[in-house]
Parts: structure tokens; sequence; C-alpha cells
């Protein structure tokens, strides 16, 4: 059996899901039902050996070496998928199910509505499913537990906003068990060695450890618990209800609910002698039966009881499994398959009645059953399955589960108790299961004269599944011997199984003899006990509010812890650093036996000191020194770089120059990154108050000689490790490299850099969400009628005309013309420059096996050269489109992507290719490497898109317009607006130029604050890269303001027989 071919087919209809719904519309769940039929009818055709024992498997390594083995070896992850007889049964379940709820949806479906989102999430949710039960690897079982529980989300939220609140809790809930099941997967592989999950269950490693094994048990129940809606995470299915009628049937009859079921009988062999296994699963099994069977009695909603009546019938079959015995675990098994068969179709019956009446409320309901027999039929059929009426297939599950239950590892008391209980919930379960027919169908207030049957196409596939349950009973002997095959495959024994309707006179009988009677009493008085029920709160919250509460506790602790971060000071960051570092030392000094400790340490390894190791020392300290003592935010960012320069050259000094220029070149780029934000911050830092610098002194003194000690006695005192030295002794064997480090990154651990690449690319889109988030607006001289459009529409290397604007003349000469020109040398001298570090990327990518070089030091040299070209022009421009960026990142991850898929031809994920190229030594990480190149030159391009370009961040738009001003900080007279003298237009248009009217003059403008207009610090041009000295603007700024105030005095004169309040408001703005 090609094993494979299961999942794939399923694979190929998803990916053809919207073509059929753009030819087919709503019809395109014909097609996608026979695919699935196909398939069952498939794996039923290769389904003879798995029955007897045997199994189907298919595997492909994903990760080679990966888990270290107890016996001391290394074991794969792999892609396996492994059919025996349990995964044979919930596949075909799924197969099944899903194609009648697919011919269902074809006609239950209005045109057009949302059925491309519909078919696509339903085909995935059933991938899914089938990945989950035929994964024979732990890891690939999460996948498919966690994309059952995303599939489920997405259908549910896909109803509207009245499936909103019941998607958001559903998620929370089946995440939280998939967090369980993740921890348990943990312990598994950190027992076993292995992620195989059939070695995983066989493994000897459980045998004599309780406590571990015990606790697995818990991790597992739980986990399998949130899937299938047990105590306490019960109140998700029923708010699923929001989700269209063909999504409740699928998610309650054969996905989501029978994904725990499946989860619970996979490991029910592995914990067969846990006797805490056995106790939670009978507890908070009935427990949950008899809780949601009166919830059921109290619901209107004929979904909502349907809802509610699943789980508790999911609490009958966790109680099965919890007993633990072969014949329990067969009844549970044949109760699975009843309650798929009765509940899709009370499911799906239930969208025919609000399909043809337009509610599915029992009190807006009349007595239809004449209007619509057929449906009548087809429900009282399923229903009396679901009430364990015989001759129907309930009751006979419900007959072995009761059997089940009198050999229950419990003592006798227990068993009592635990029939007891159960004889209750089978009595309640009647009464939910006579309520959907009698409030349907016979009660309600409404005529329904005009109510006609459901078409054929509607109703057929609804009522099948509920309808077999009564024949299948009669031929359901012939399913003896697959059922024992599928039990068997647990690992808890042979069932020996015999289905049939007469077992004698036995206590499960007298049980349901006793229920039906009272059943009927109860059904005769059926208004009296709504009038009870309805409306009627069992306790003080319900489990919706509690986990509203809960998440609303957990979202306001979680902005408590994150008030400790929240800021925008560097203080704030580093003190929980700092902070961690003192206790780590007070701990370490207050440990007993420190002294002894530190006497018996080995001895520095000879030679480690060397003298040019003061090189770097003053390199370091030097320029930190500088940093504390600047108020320059310019000065400060220049010294970091060259502390950054001396850890580069002790890294070289220590032997690891890959790691130095790897250093060297992300410190050059850091540092023109911090340029462009320096753009928009003041020159100087803040002072800070004398108690604030004595505290910041004495923590800095305490943490550098905490940081020196402990580097000293930790670090020098070893050899290099094993795996260390197994690197530099097997890799030029194994990669054909020298360059050990290379290898390292790109193919023996190359998973991990695929992940950091990843990372990586993710960082470039949140810089741009974070810094987009902030309010724009153009810098300074970008905006209609500005110098820049002025530059660009001469061409960024002219200037413009002075004859089109004679009122700028005196003011460009002076300034804009010498600092555009001025950016002309660098320009030209990148021209020459730009392809030699072009090529020095290429070479220093092709040399990357052999010696220091490879993708990421590659693509740091083209990032020089980028940054090169950005700080050449003359403006503030972008690179390319606002989309290159993220592109060269998206090509990045897929090249890396499909690297690894050209892998597995030698067997795994990522697997290096070796061969020879015209007599040159060439792997297929090579092709990797280039996906790391492009990531890290698209994220180079995306900060300078983000933070180099021509908008500046922090104004905000909606401020209210204020007086305008001008770069040299003075406000047009209200006395000379509208004038037209030549002074007057220069300064209208160096407004126009270099400042908007909703915003204050930046101090990366030419307007300097007075208490600085003595320093000689440059500032930039206002739309340029290149800087001016700020005394020549200080002098325009006098000038200008000098011309203002005479023509001010002039405009005085000239209106002497205006009012004073005139002038005084011309003086008040003047001020302004």
């Amino acid at each position: 059996m090609a094993l494979f071919a299961v999942p794939a087919i399923i694979a190929v209809a998803l990916a053809v899901v919207p073509l059929l719904v753009k030819v087919l519309d709503r019809n395109a769940g014909w097609p996608l039902a026979i695919t699935f039929i196909g398939t069952a009818a498939y794996v039923i055709k290769h389904a003879d050996p798995i029955l007897h024992g045997h199994e189907a498997v298919w595997s492909v390594t994903w990760i080679k070496g990966l888990l270290a083995s107890p016996d001391g070896g290394a074991n794969d992850v792999e892609f396996v998928f492994r059919m025996d007889a349990l995964s044979l049964f919930f596949t075909l379940l799924a197969l099944l199910i899903g194609a009648v709820v697919f011919i269902y949806s074809t006609r239950y479906l209005h045109r057009g509505t949302k059925i491309m989102s519909f078919y696509l999430l339903m085909t995935a949710f059933m991938l899914a499913v089938l990945l989950l039960v035929l994964a024979d690897d732990v890891m690939l079982l999460f996948i498919g537990w966690e994309l059952v529980s995303l599939a489920s989300f997405f259908l549910i939220a896909r109803s509207g906003s009245g499936g909103e609140a019941g998607s958001t809790r559903t998620l929370i809930l089946t995440f939280t068990g998939g967090l369980l099941l993740l921890a348990a997967i943990g312990m598994m592989v950190a027992t076993t060695g292995t992620t195989r999950l059939s070695e995983i269950i066989a493994s000897p490693a459980w045998e004599g450890d309780p406590v571990r094994i015990g606790l697995l048990a818990v991790l597992i129940a739980l986990a399998g618990f949130s899937k299938a809606a047990q105590i306490p995470f019960h109140f998700w299915l029923p708010e699923a209800m929001a989700a269209d009628t063909p999504v409740s049937a699928f998610l309650h009859a054969a996905a989501v609910v029978k994904a725990g079921i499946y989860l619970l009988m996979r490991f029910s062999g592995l914990f067969q002698d846990v006797m805490l296994w056995h106790l939670m699963l009978i507890i908070v099994g009935m427990t949950t039966a008899i809780m949601a069977a009166i919830f059921a009695m109290q619901k209107t909603d004929l979904k909502k009881l349907t809802a509610y009546s699943t789980v508790s019938q999911l609490g009958w079959i966790v109680t099965t499994i919890g007993v633990g015995t072969p014949f329990a675990l067969a009844a549970a098994l044949v109760h699975t398959a009843s309650h798929a068969l009765f509940k899709s179709s009370l499911f799906m019956l239930a969208g025919v009645i609000d399909h043809q009446t337009g509610t599915r409320d029992i009190r807006r309901l009349g007595s239809i059953w004449r209007r619509m027999p057929f449906t009548f039929v087809a429900a009282v059929i399923a229903a009396a399955s679901m009430a364990a009426v015989p001759p129907t297939f309930g009751f006979v599950s419900k007959e072995g589960m009761l059997e089940a239950f009198e050999g229950a590892p419990l003592p006798h008391a227990g068993v009592i108790a635990l029939l007891v209980a159960a004889g209750v919930g089978a009595l309640a379960t009647f009464l939910y299961s006579a309520r959907y027919v009698t409030g349907a169908f016979i009660d309600g207030p409404r005529d329904m004269s005009k109510v006609k049957e459901a078409s054929p196409l509607l109703l057929i596939p609804a009522a099948l599944p509920g309808v077999l349950s009564l024949p299948v009973v009669f031929f359901m002997g012939r399913f003896d011997h697959s059922i024992d095959s599928v039990v068997a495959s647990t690992g808890v024994g042979t069932a020996e199984t015999h289905l049939k309707l007469w077992h004698g006179l036995t206590v499960p009988l007298y049980i349901s003899v006793a229920v039906l009677v009272l059943g009927v009493v109860g059904v005769a008085y059926r208004h009296r006990i709504s009038r009870v029920m309805e409306g009627r709160r069992l306790g003080i919250a319900t489990g919706s509010q509690i986990v509203s509460r809960g998440a609303e506790m957990a979202t306001n602790w979680g902005r408590r812890v994150g008030r400790m971060a929240n800021s925008q000071s560097p203080n704030r960051h580093v003190l929980w650093i700092f902070a961690l570092i003192i206790g780590l030392a007070v701990a370490g000094f207050m440990a007993p036996g420190r002294l002894a400790g530190l006497a018996s340490l080995d001895p520095r390894i000879e030679n480690i000191d060397r003298p040019t190791d003061l090189i770097a020392l003053a390199l370091i300290a030097l320029p930190v020194l500088g940093i504390i003592s600047t108020r320059s935010r310019l000065a400060s960012i220049i010294l970091l770089g060259i502390v950054g320069v001396g850890v580069s050259w002790m890294m070289l000094t220590l032997g690891a120059p890959d790691v130095a220029l790897t250093n060297l070149l992300v410190e050059f780029c850091v540092v023109v990154i911090m340029m462009m934000v320096l753009r928009h911050q003041p020159r100087l830092y803040l002072r800070e108050g004398e108690n604030r610098t004595k505290f910041a002194t004495a923590l800095a003194v305490i943490i550098g000689i905490i940081t020196f000690f402990g580097v000293f006695f930790l670090m020098g005192r070893h050899d290099k490790p094993e795996i260390a030295k197994w690197y530099l002794d097997n890799t030029p064997e194994i990669s054909g490299a020298n360059n050990v480090v290379a290898v390292i990154l790109v193919e023996f651990r190359a998973f991990d850099t695929l992940g950091e690449l990843t990372v990586l690319g993710m960082a470039g889109i949140v810089i741009a969400a974070i810094i987009g988030s902030i309010p724009r607006s153009p810098l300074p001289g970008y905006g209609p009628g500005s110098t820049a459009e002025l530059f660009r529409a001469e061409g960024s290397t002219r200037f413009p005309d002075v004859h089109k604007v004679p009122e700028l003349a005196p003011f460009y000469s002076k300034y804009l013309r010498s600092a555009h020109l001025n950016s002309i040398p660098g320009r030209m001298t990148l021209y020459p420059v730009l392809p030699f570090v072009g090529i020095v990327s290429l070479v220093t990518f092709w040399r990357g096996h052999q010696a220091p070089g490879g993708g990421f030091l590659a693509a740091l040299v083209a990032a020089g050269g980028l940054f090169l070209w950005y700080v050449s022009q003359p403006r503030a421009r972008k690179l390319g489109s606002d989309e290159m960026g993220y592109r060269f990142i998206g090509v990045g991850v897929i090249v890396a992507l499909v690297t690894g898929l050209i892998g597995y031809y030698k067997g795994s994920f990522l697997a290096p290719i070796h061969g020879e190229i015209l007599g040159q030594h060439v792997s297929s990480s090579l092709i990797f490497d280039l996906g790391v190149y492009f990531a890290v030159v698209g994220l180079i391009i995306v900060v300078i898109n983000q933070l180099g370009g021509k908008d500046r961040p922090g104004t905000d738009p909606t401020k209210k317009p204020g007086p305008q001003q001008t770069p040299l900080g003075i406000a047009p007279s209200a006395s000379n607006r509208g004038k037209s003298s030549r002074s007057s237009q220069a300064r209208r248009k160096l407004g126009e130029a270099f400042t908007q009217p909703d915003r204050k003059p930046s101090p990366v403008e030419a307007h300097v604050p007075n208490e600085h207009a003595d320093s000689k610090v440059a500032v930039m041009v206002p739309g340029s890269n290149i800087v001016l000295n700020p005394s020549a603007v200080d002098e325009e700024r006098r000038r200008a303001a000098e011309v203002h105030r005479q023509e001010r005095e002039a405009a005085k004169n000239r209106s002497s027989k205006k009012p004073e309040t005139s002038d005084k408001t011309s003086e008040k703005e003047d001020n302004q």
C-alpha cells in the first residue's frame, strides 16, 4: 500500500479547490466528496493485511542524527506515516463522514456566500485529521494536532461576528491542550531518545519509573480532554455552533472531538497499568457525561442541544477508555462509530429544519412532522440510536459500554457507583433525545402549514448516516474481527468481541429497561420538566465566563509584566539584566563551599593572554570613557563603532577571522543605521542629575567587577569541547571544505540557520511594521513647491534655474547650491567603488567554504555598498520600491527551503549534496548560502527605505495647524501677510520649502535652538544628506530678522490709521 498517497490525494484536492469553486460554485462539494470516497475505497482495498496485524509505513528523514539515543547512538527525526488498525478506523471515519457532509453542503450552502473559504478550510480540516491519525512521529502528530485546532478556529470565525468570541475561546482551550501535548512530547523524546510514536509506546524506558509515566499520563489525558471537550474544557464545543451546520456535523462527528478520542486510545496501551490514568478518565468522563446531558435538557436551540449531547456522548467514550480492558476499548470503538453515524445525521437534520422553517429554536417551531415526514422519520431513528433504544446500533454500543463498566479497575463499591452514574446519564440521554424529536416536530406554538419537505439532495445525505444505525445491527457481527484487530493495535490485548442484540438477562439489560421505562414517563411529563430545567443556572458561572475572566486576568498580568520593559528608555531594559547579574553573583557568593570550588578550578590555558590584547583593551576602554563623558549623540555613535572595532580585533587575535569580519561589518552597518535614526533626534543628550549620575556610576562599577571575576574564573580554563574537536577533525573529509565555521552554519547546523534566517526576515517586517505605526510626515524640503521638487525636476546633479525663483537666489547660491554640489565628488567616487564592492561581495560569497566568507559575510559587504550609495546621495531617497526589500527576504527564505527539499535526494531535509564543476568542489549548501545572502540584503534594503526615506516619524497629522514658521525661527507678520514684497515672498517660499503648518521645526532642520547657537556641530540641510555649519545659519537668521523688523516698522507707518489692537495682534503673532 502506498500510504503516502492517502494524504497526498487530499493535498492535491486542497490545491484544486479554488478552481473547482470558480467553475462549480457550491457544487464543488461533489468532486471533493467523490475524492474522499475514492480515497476511502483505496484504503479499504488494502485494509485486509492491516487488519491481520501488518502495518503500512512511509517515511522520509527530516533531520539526521538530531537526537541522542539511550545506547549512545543518534536517532533521526522523520516524517513517518504509519497505518495500523487504529489509524485505519479513524481514517475511514473521517473520509466517509466527510464525504457525506460535503454532499450535504452542496445544497445547504447558498451560492456565492463564502463558498471558497468554506471548501478550502474544510478540505484543509480533512488533511489535518489524516496527518494526525497517520503520524508515527510525535512531531508530525503535534503538527496535525495544531492544524486541526487552527482549521476549527477559522471555520468557526468565518461565520461572522457571532463566531468571534466562540472561535477565540475554542482556540485558547485547544491551544492549551496543544501545549500540554507538547510538554508530553518533550518528556517522551527526552526519555526514549526517539520521536517515533510506535517506539515510544513500546520503549522499556518507562518501566520502573512510576512518577515519570504518571506525569506523562496526566499530560496526555489533559491534552485529550481539551479536544474531546471534557471538563474543564467542555464548553468550547457548544460555542462552535456559531459555525455553519456542515462544519458542526464534521467537527462533532469525525474531526476535532475524535482527535481527542484517538489520542486517548493510542496511549491506552502504554498506561494500562497506571491507576491514575484510569481514575482520571473514569471520573472526568462520567462527570462530563451527566453534566452535559443536564445542559442539553435545558437548551432550546437544536444545534446547541445536539452539541451538549456530543459532549455527553464523548464523556461516555472517555469513561469506557478509562476502564482500560480490551473489551472496554472494543466498546469504546463501537460507540465511536455509532456516535459518528447518529450525531452527524442529527446535526445535518437540524440544518434541514432550519433551512426549511427559518429557525431551529424549538420555542418558535410547531408541529411539522406531517409537513416533513421523511425528515421526521430520519430524526426519530437517529435520536433513538442516541437514546439507546433497541434495535438501533446505539443500543448495542451502549450495552457494550455498560458491560465494560462491570469490569472497571475499581473496588466493588466503585463499580456500583459507576453503574448508578451511568444509569443516570443514560436516562438524561433518553430525555434530551426525546426533547430533540418532540421539540422539533411535535410541540411548538407556530403554524407550520406552509412548511415543505426538503429536497432529496439536501435530505438524503442528512438522513443517511442516522438511518444506517437501524439496518447495521443485523450484520454487525461481520465486524467482530476488525474490532479485535483495532483493539490489539492499541497494545491492550485481544477483546474477543461478539456484536449482537441479545446477550441474555444481564445487568446492562436491566439498566436499559429501567431507563426506557423512566424515559417514557419523563417524555409524558416533558413540559413540566422543561419549565423546571430551562433558564436554571447550575453553577456560579458558565465555562465561557470563567475563560473570559481568566483571559482578562492573564491580560492584566501580562500588562503589568510588560510595563517592566514598556519604555523607550534603555535604562528600563538593562535594569533587569543588571539585576539578574547581581542576583547570580550574590547566589554564587552565598553558595556553600564557594572557596573550595574556586581553589579547585582548572588553571588557565597557557599563552591565552597576549600583549596584543592591550590593543583591543585600548580600542574598547578608551571609547567607552569617551561615551561616558560626551553629550553628543553623534560622537557617542562614532565611539561605539570604535568599541566594535576593538571587539573585532580581539576575535581576530583569538583565531576567529570569520567571526571577526562578521562583527566588523555588522558594526559598520549598525553605525550607519544609528546615524539614520540620529537624523530625527536632538543633537545632545539631556543633562542627568548628580544623584542619578552617581548611582549609574556605582552600578556600572559593580556590574563591571562581577563580570570581570565571572569571566576570569569561568573562561579560558578548558580545552576545546569534544564536539569542536570532532568538527575540526572531520569537516574537511566530510564536506571537502576548510572553513569549519561556515560548514557548521550551512551544512551541519543548517536547520538552525534556516530558523535564524526566517527570524531575520521577520525582523525586517517587524521593523517596517513598528516604524509604519508611527505618524509620518515629509522631511523639511519635501512637498509641493519645495526645493527637493525643484531639484527632482532639474535632475539630481543640476541646480535649478534661479530665474524661475529669483526671490530664492541669495539663499540658493549661499547654501543649497554648495550643499548639493558638494555631494557630486562622493557620487563620482561611488561609480568605480560600487562595482568593486560588488566584486568583493561575490568573491566573499564564493570562497566561503574554503576561507572566511560565505553568504552572510558577502551580504554584509553588499550592504556596505548600499549604505555608501545612500550617504552619497544629495537628498534622502529610497532604494527602489517599497516592496523590494520584502521580495529579497521572501526569495531568500524560499531558496533556503527549496535547498532543504533538494536534500531529500540524499535522504533528509537540508542534507548537502557534494560534487565537482570544472574541477572545483561545490555543494548544494552554496544554494542555501545564496538564500542567506538574499535575505540579509533584503533586510538592509528594508532598513534603508524605512529609516532613510524622505518621511520622518513623530509628527501627528491630526494636530491643528499653528502659525507658520520659517527655518530661521521667524513667523510672518500679520500686517505683511498677502504682500508681495521681495523679502516676504522669499520668506514664504522658504516656509513652503522647509516647514509644514501642522508641526514645529525639527531639530534636524536648519533652525538651531538658541541655547546651542554657539555650537560648532554641523546640522543637516533640509532635504539633503549634506550638513552645514550652524554659525552660517545663525547669521542668516539674524539678517532675516533685521529685514523682517524693518518691514514691520514700515508696515506700521503705512497703516497708522488702523486700530491699535491690530498692531497688538500682529505683535503677539510675531512673538509666537
